[in-house]
């Protein structure tokens, strides 16, 4: 028997923690423990010495991220069990790039049974149409998909956006954990997009610094291949667009083609800003933000006034995520875990109120959205708490999205004294010459790697900064956080401003104390 994806998985879990009890895992991937055992057996056969061994309770390992990708890319497919799901992905993504896929000899050169295919491709009809699309049949060639172009090239940009790395040299690459039907789907896609990316990236860059804009790592490749695919699959009157949306979409000025600028704006709304775009604004989507927020804000157990800027961060956040939602779109976030653990109360207190948006929208709340609400709300419980100014300067360098970074920065300052100058993804790192900072923070111990390997001063931190983490800052040369600051040149800064400059002036160079 081969190793399938979930087995990866359980690989790459255990990996990035080095250990873990082995309850743990099993209430991960909602298994018993017989069976992550089993699981763990089977993966240990195809390598000269163990990967994970269990021992008192708990799955070790101490490959580091270099030997695990080693491990995948020497797979082959005679060692693999494909599953449906990565198989119909190869036949979708086969379809938009060549038209059609002949599904017979797809399975044969898999060795896979036709009866096997037979169910497959019930499964893609099915998926198919949860995406508003159908599964036809072309005489003499194949199967071929047909219905809305949108959700189309969304449903190619899900499957794709994760197998790809977008390097610091702008180059489009395989990510190097891809399985082996992985780098099937990406080297169908590779041929198509190598001829255009350099155009693309040009594209995209003049976009952000146009607008001065900065994108999530998941956001940009995602949007970067959007932008190949627009050059690709040009759009024409005879594909159908026939898609309705819950939100208006933002209206950027990105071509003078007006069908062409409505899709960019719709995948607009979709990305991961640092600095949120003004959203349209949308009565439905405002109220019931406001009733999610009352009732989580007022059952907590030191509950705060809530402030306008709590309420946009949340309407932009969900005008965001209920449009991935639509087009069945998500970037899950692997770097933050645990969120459930460390605030159990609040997690489960906006599961509770999750109801206004299942009503309006028809939209639930994924682990992924419960995590990213939990350490938002939370970090408001903190501002409304106490902050205060800031030391040393540091630059956060990470891929996870911008909400959670947030929550981190405002974490943080409850320990030491900093001031944040920005957030980069690993691709941006050129950007670092143009920063005035002390010390780069991460979290993932793969960029640690290859930024001390640059002898750049940098720290690996905890996300839930915990006591160990505040005793290595202080070594660093952080100071412990402070709750006051001189009254005289307090008053000095602020007199002869009007009270709106008071204000403003208040926010921008005090945001720590006053909201």
């Amino acid at each position: 028997m081969g190793l399938s994806y979930s087995d990866l998985n359980l690989l790459r879990f255990v990996q990035r923690r080095q250990k873990i009890s082995l309850s743990k895992a099993a209430l991960q991937f909602e298994k018993d423990e017989i069976s992550i055992r089993r699981t763990v057996d089977r993966i240990n056969l195809f390598s000269s010495k163990p990967l994970v061994e269990i021992k008192k309770g708990f799955c070790l390992s101490r490959l580091s991220y270099k030997e695990f990708v080693d491990f995948i890319q020497q797979i082959t497919m005679e060692d693999y069990a494909s599953s449906y799901i990565e198989r119909i992905r190869v036949m979708i993504v086969t379809i938009f790039f060549h038209g059609y896929v002949n599904a017979s000899s797809l399975y044969e050169n898999w060795g896979i049974s036709l009866t096997t295919k037979k169910q497959d491709t019930a499964y893609l009809r099915k998926l198919l149409e949860e995406h508003g699309l159908k599964l036809l049949t072309l005489k003499k060639k194949g199967l071929t998909i047909e219905g809305d172009e949108l959700q189309l090239r969304f449903l190619v940009l899900n499957i794709l956006h994760p197998l790809l790395e977008f390097t610091a040299e702008n180059r489009i690459e395989a990510r190097y954990a891809n399985t082996p039907l992985e780098k099937q789907s990406y080297h169908l896609a590779n041929a198509y997009l190598q001829p255009v990316s350099t155009q693309a990236v040009n594209q995209l860059t003049s976009f952000l610094t146009e607008y001065r804009l900065s994108l999530n790592y998941p956001s940009k490749k995602f949007l970067l291949l959007f932008i190949c695919i627009m050059e690709i699959r040009p759009v024409s009157q005879a594909m159908e667009f026939s898609y309705r949306l819950p939100l208006a979409p933002l209206n950027i000025h990105c071509t003078d083609k007006p069908l062409e600028n409505k899709l960019y704006n719709v995948v607009l709304s979709m990305m991961n800003f640092s600095r949120s775009p003004d959203f349209p604004m949308d009565n439905r989507l405002r109220h019931t933000t406001e009733q999610f927020t009352e009732q989580v804000v007022n059952h907590l157990k030191n509950p705060f006034t809530l402030q306008e800027e709590f309420i946009q961060e949340l309407y932009s956040y969900f005008y965001r995520e209920i449009t991935l939602n639509h087009f069945h779109c998500t970037f899950v976030d692997k770097t933050v875990e645990n969120t459930r653990e460390q605030f159990s109360d609040l997690y489960e207190t906006i599961r509770k109120y999750e109801v206004y948006f299942k009503a309006a929208y028809n939209f639930s709340f994924m682990d992924e959205h419960l995590s990213t609400l939990t350490v938002l709300v939370q970090k408001h419980i903190l501002r409304n708490r106490t902050v205060s100014r800031h030391h040393k300067k540091i630059v956060v360098m990470t891929s996870i999205n911008f909400e959670r970074v947030s929550f981190f920065l405002e974490l943080i300052k409850e320990y030491v004294e900093l001031q944040w100058m920005g957030t980069l993804n690993i691709n941006e790192i050129h950007e670092l010459k143009d920063l005035d900072y002390d010390y780069i923070f991460c979290f993932s111990s793969r960029i640690y790697n290859m930024l001390h390997g640059q002898n750049l001063p940098v720290i690996h931190i905890n996300f839930f900064v915990g006591s160990s983490d505040v005793e290595k800052l202080l070594t660093y040369g952080f100071s412990t956080r402070k709750h006051r600051f001189p009254a005289a040149r307090f008053v000095s800064e602020i007199g002869g401003k009007s009270e709106a400059e008071m204000e403003a002036y208040l926010k921008e160079n005090y945001g720590d104390h006053f909201v």
